[in-house]
C-alpha cells in the first residue's frame, strides 16, 4: 500500500473480456498495488449504443461559438458516457461507505509505482495521479512537498483519488441533470472556469472550492489514441478579457498604455467646465465587454427608482474586479491630478460600475438628472448607433466621442446635471462608474 491512502479501486471499462481483465491486473501490479488493495471492475456507460439512463440529461447550452474547439462542439457520446460512468463511481463510494477511492479508466498506464509517492501532509478532496494542465494555467507548489502540487485547471480524469466528502459534494451539484464533459466539470469545482455559464451552473459549494492536488509528475498515464492531451494546446478563454493571470500583459492588450504610464495631461481633452475626455480602453476591451454582457443577458431596469436604465452591474458579468483595478491604477490617480484632490481616500474610492444599453425600441435616452457620486465616468463601448451622447445643458456641452474606448469624466452631485440624448438607430452601449470618496 502506498502512502497515498484509498480504500478501494474502481476501474471503468466497456470491455468485459478476460483478456482485458488480465491486462488490468498486470497494470495494477505495475503500479505496485495489484495485491494490496481491493478493486472492482465497473461497467462504463456507452452512450453511443444505449439511451441516456432515466434521470440523466445533457446540458442544453454546452456548444457555444468559441475559439476553443472543445466549447465549439456538442458534448460527444463518449463524453456523456464518461461523465455518467464517473457519477456512478461516486455513488458507489457512498454505497460502499468508503473514506476514499481511486478511480481509473481502463486505458490507464502505470508510469511509476505509487508506493514511491511521498506522504501527503495537507487536506485534499481530489488527487490527480495524471493530467494535462491547460495552457496559461499554473499548478501551485505545496510547501514541504516535492511530489505534490495544488492543481491548476487541467484536462483528463483517467486516474484520481477522491474522498467520500468530495464525492458527496460533487453529487450535490446534480451534474447528472446537466451533463458536460467530466474534466470541464471538475475544473469548475476547484478553480475559475473560463466559461461564465459553467461557473454559474456549478458554483463553488458553500463558497469553498474543491481542494484539488496533483502529482508533480504523472504517475499514471493514458494509452487512448485520441485524448485531449494530444489535441492542439491552444485553449483560450471564451472571453480573453476575463483572464488576468498576467496583469501587465492584460493592460498591454486592453488599456491605453500612455495613460497607464501617468501621462495624464498629454491624453486629456478639456471640454471645459470640468468635463474631460480621454482614451481609456482599446476597442478590443469594448467589443469583448459588450459580447460578455449580451451572452450572459442579465439586463434589468429595476435597479434605479427615479431614473431607471436598461443596465447590468459589472459584478454580474464578472468584470467588477478587473474594472475596479483599472479605476484604482489609472482613473483615480488621474482624478487626483485633474482636480488637485488631497487625501488618500481619493485614491481608493468606492465605485458602482455598470453597463447601459440604449435601443430605439426599449430605451433610447435618459432624462436630465444628477448623479449620486463625487465623480462620474462614462465610457463609449461601441459605435453602431446614431445620435446619443451625454448632454450638459448648463454648460451647453455635449460629450459624444468618436472613438470607442473613450471615457468622459465629470463631477457628480449637483453641479453637472445631464442626460443621455436619444439614439435614432442601432444600439448604444456605455459603461458608467459612480465613484464616491465616502465608504
Amino acid at each position: 500500500m502506498s502512502k497515498l491512502k484509498f480504500d478501494k479501486i474502481y476501474i471503468i471499462t466497456l470491455d468485459h473480456t478476460q483478456k482485458n481483465y488480465d491486462l488490468i491486473a498486470d497494470k495494477l501490479n505495475d503500479l505496485g498495488i495489484g495485491d494490496s488493495i481491493d478493486y472492482e471492475i465497473v461497467s462504463g456507460h456507452d452512450a453511443s449504443k444505449n439511451l441516456i439512463p432515466d434521470g440523466f440529461s445533457v446540458y442544453d447550452n454546452w456548444q457555444i461559438p468559441s475559439i476553443n474547439e472543445w466549447y465549439n462542439k456538442p458534448v460527444s457520446d463518449s463524453e456523456i458516457g464518461c461523465t455518467i460512468s464517473h457519477i456512478n463511481c461516486w455513488r458507489n463510494i457512498l454505497k460502499d461507505n468508503l473514506d476514499s477511492a481511486l478511480i481509473l479508466e481502463d486505458d490507464f498506464v502505470g508510469l511509476r509505482p505509487i508506493s514511491d509517492l511521498e506522504e501527503i501532509n495537507v487536506d485534499y478532496d481530489l488527487a490527480y495521479l495524471g493530467k494535462w494542465i491547460l495552457p496559461n494555467k499554473k499548478d501551485t507548489n505545496i510547501p514541504d512537498h516535492t511530489d505534490w502540487v495544488y492543481s491548476g485547471a487541467s484536462y483528463n480524469a483517467h486516474a484520481y483519488v477522491i474522498t467520500k466528502s468530495c464525492a458527496l459534494a460533487l453529487l450535490d451539484y446534480n451534474l447528472h441533470k446537466n451533463i458536460i464533459p467530466l474534466d470541464e466539470f471538475l475544473i469548475a469545482t476547484y478553480t475559475n472556469h473560463d466559461r461564465l455559464d459553467i461557473l454559474d451552473k456549478f458554483p463553488k459549494r458553500n463558497n469553498n472550492s474543491t481542494i484539488a492536488i496533483a502529482t508533480h509528475e504523472d504517475y499514471i498515464g493514458q494509452s487512448r489514441k485520441t485524448t485531449k492531451m494530444e489535441q492542439p494546446t491552444k485553449t483560450e478563454p471564451q472571453f480573453e478579457v476575463l483572464d488576468i493571470s498576467n496583469w501587465e500583459a492584460w493592460k498591454e492588450k486592453y488599456v491605453n498604455l500612455t495613460l497607464a504610464q501617468g501621462e495624464y495631461d498629454l491624453m486629456l481633452d478639456d471640454l471645459g467646465n470640468n468635463i474631460y475626455e480621454f482614451q481609456l480602453f482599446t476597442p478590443k476591451f469594448c467589443k469583448e465587454a459588450v459580447a460578455l454582457a449580451e451572452t450572459l443577458d442579465k439586463w434589468t431596469q429595476d435597479r434605479h427608482a427615479f431614473y431607471p436604465t436598461n443596465d447590468v452591474l459589472l459584478q454580474d458579468i464578472q468584470l467588477q474586479e478587473i474594472y475596479h483595478r483599472v479605476l484604482k491604477e489609472i482613473v483615480y490617480p488621474l482624478c487626483v491630478h485633474v482636480w488637485e484632490l488631497e487625501g488618500e481616500r481619493w485614491l481608493d474610492m468606492e465605485s458602482e460600475n455598470f453597463m447601459i444599453r440604449y435601443t430605439t425600441e426599449r430605451q433610447s435616452h435618459l432624462s436630465l438628472h444628477h448623479d449620486f457620486s463625487d465623480i462620474s465616468m462614462v465610457v463609449k463601448l461601441n459605435d453602431e448607433f446614431e445620435g446619443g451622447g451625454t448632454w450638459f445643458p448648463r454648460y451647453n456641452t455635449l460629450s459624444n466621442p468618436s472613438k470607442i474606448g473613450t471615457a468622459s469624466l465629470h463631477p457628480g452631485k449637483v453641479t453637472h446635471r445631464h442626460g443621455a440624448r436619444p439614439i435614432s438607430a442601432g444600439k448604444r452601449y456605455i459603461a458608467v462608474s459612480f465613484m464616491r470618496q465616502d465608504k
